[in-house]
């Protein structure tokens, strides 16, 4: 009886902390594949090449499709303009961290533009196999020599 017991209190002890371990038990993040980060570095690439072409339509097509119907092609634009020059005008980018989010993926960019580096957060969604650029938010820029 008492092995049995041990038995039923290390079986039980194993199931709860194998569920404490788990990414989603501990909200922890999961980073992207090389794959995935492949994948999604050439997205944010073609859009902020796009940009930097003052390719509008273009850029905008990176996005994913319900910012496109949540957001119309002008006020894209002039978001860009007004926000995000440093897109447009960029003296070299380059990557970050890449994680799985429950909505997509978040993956990290550094821009720069006249010394200074914008350090960008992205979020993309895939929706019917098609990856997309959900939004664009700034964590920080900082004074320093352009890469």
């Amino acid at each position: 009886m008492k092995k049995r017991t041990r038995l039923l209190t290390l079986v039980f002890a194993l199931a709860v902390s194998s569920s404490l371990i788990s990414p989603s038990a501990q909200g922890k993040t999961i980073v992207c594949s090389a794959k995935q980060k492949s994948l999604i570095q050439r997205h944010i690439t073609g859009q902020i090449d796009a940009l930097a072409k003052s390719d509008w339509e273009g850029a905008y097509s990176f996005a994913a499709l319900s910012f496109q119907k949540a957001v119309p092609l002008d006020l894209f634009k002039e978001t860009i303009k007004s926000q995000y020059v440093f897109l447009v005008f960029n003296d070299g980018f380059g990557f970050g961290s890449c994680k799985v989010t429950k909505s997509g993926f978040n993956q990290v960019a550094t821009i720069d533009y006249h010394g200074v580096k914008h350090v960008l957060s992205y979020d993309l969604s895939l929706a019917d196999k098609r990856l997309g650029v959900v939004a664009a938010n700034e964590v920080k820029s900082s004074p320093g020599l352009a890469a």
